[in-house]
């Protein structure tokens, strides 16, 4: 049977069929079809020769340059680092040094004591107290002669360097895997007081401890230590926005603080309720209170209430907020039942205040008491951390259960710090755990 031409216009049988698109055309077509793809061919031959013309026009050694800006500034903060941390360590090696010579010094004047009171009791001179005597003297010179030698010991390990601290090329990411999380490679010895604040802005780390603010760097290094005269301090979080740490207190006070040097400035206008706990969007300020509302102020160009949600919007009867947090554009509640004692992590839309999911926990436990925490993970993850049961939920964007871990001890708070380190808070440690992706 004879077939038309392809074209669309064309009411004419065709006669010839084209190998190159397995289409039927007539002969005033044909000419026509022949002549656009010789057109298309051509243009792609301009399109590669365009391409090829660019490629060689590529100057590598200004790129290389210029990219290795990046390699250099690396190498000048790391630098910086080391020569901080050597510094660091000669003044303790001065003040451990000055320490041992003024504990000798005042052993010396002790002796030159006890020798005076024995000059004054010639008559009852006993020999006993002048072999003691003896004895602290040849002691004494034991240590100065440590010192005087230098015998005290310095411990140092070689710097290690991971290789991929610098990655050339296109990172694969696998994602956070909490089944593979390892012990912790650093650990900061705190006092055992029911404090769990936690918050970072990816350079610095902020911890409340024995009523002082205390911020460390990656290496946990102490760099400010500031004292808090303002109250117990129920949570605080970082602000891209406002570029420095909110802290709100049983007062129901809020204050920033500085990401630099801790200097704090009262926030006005937002403290007549009592704050529970808080978190940070890029424009947006959320305040949990003891009623189980949520109010929401924004940050720029000042602190004004914006919107408020009540319960059962935001918890039904008989249930608690114990934790929020927000990851880019969704915000994650922690949903404690009372009775039932039952646990949902419930994620929703900053923007509408939708439900995007909810997720009941596997909890088993008398009492909920100690905190239960969650912090965002990276592509819409997020972590459950549970003390009363010391576990660990890593949940998905998707609302879904990806892996649970039980920690050797309760774990209080955590976040992930920059993009590979998880920092652990308990009752006693601030531990440091490298994430592998």
């Amino acid at each position: 049977m004879s077939q038309l031409c392809a074209n669309a216009t064309c009411k004419q049988i065709s006669h010839v069929l084209c190998y190159c698109c397995n289409e039927n055309f007539c002969l005033d077509h044909l000419l026509t079809h022949n002549t656009l793809n010789n057109y298309k061919s051509n243009s792609l031959i301009d399109q590669i020769n365009r391409l090829h013309k660019q490629l060689k026009r590529l100057n590598i050694d200004k790129i290389v340059d210029e990219s290795r800006l990046k390699l250099d500034k690396w190498r000048d903060n790391s630098l910086k680092k080391v020569h901080h941390f050597y510094d660091t360590k000669c003044e303790e090696l001065d003040r451990y040094y000055t320490g041992k010579v003024r504990q000798q010094q005042k052993e010396i004047e002790q002796l030159y004591k006890k020798l005076n009171e024995l000059n004054q009791k010639q008559d009852t001179i006993d020999e006993n107290n002048i072999n003691e005597l003896q004895t602290n003297i040849l002691h004494l010179k034991h240590k100065i002669d440590k010192i005087e030698q230098k015998i005290i010991p310095i411990n140092i390990r070689a710097l290690t360097i991971d290789n991929n601290l610098i990655i050339i090329g296109e990172m694969k990411i696998k994602g956070f895997d909490l089944t593979t999380l390892s012990l912790p490679y650093q650990t900061f010895n705190i006092s055992e007081n029911f404090e769990l604040g936690l918050a970072s802005n990816n350079q610095y780390l902020l911890i409340d401890q024995n009523s002082d603010l205390i911020l460390f760097d990656k290496d946990l290094t102490i760099i400010q230590q500031s004292t808090w005269d303002y109250g117990v301090i129920h949570d605080f979080c970082w602000s891209s926005g406002l570029v420095s740490f909110i802290v709100i207190t049983e007062q129901s006070k809020a204050f920033l603080v500085s990401g630099n040097n801790l200097s704090i400035n009262s926030i006005e206008g937002i403290d007549n309720h009592l704050w529970i706990s808080c978190t940070c969007s890029n424009s947006f300020l959320y305040l949990t209170t003891l009623s189980n509302s949520i109010v929401e102020f924004s940050l720029l160009p000042s602190f004004s209430c914006m919107r408020r949600w009540d319960p059962p919007t935001t918890c039904k009867e008989n249930e608690f907020i114990k934790d929020i947090n927000c990851n880019d554009d969704k915000i994650a509640l922690i949903i404690v039942h009372f009775s039932d004692k039952i646990i949902h992590l419930i994620v929703r839309s900053v923007t509408t205040f939708d439900q995007l999911f909810s997720i009941r926990l596997d909890i088993k436990h008398l009492s909920y008491q100690l905190p239960i925490r969650c912090c965002p993970l990276k592509n819409n993850e997020w972590l459950v951390i549970e003390a009363n049961t010391s576990q660990f939920f890593h949940i998905g964007k998707d609302g879904k259960l990806k892996g649970t871990l039980t920690y050797d001890q309760p774990p209080y708070n955590a976040l992930l710090f920059g993009s590979n380190i998880l920092v652990i808070r308990t009752d006693s440690t601030i531990n440091f755990h490298e994430v592998l992706h």
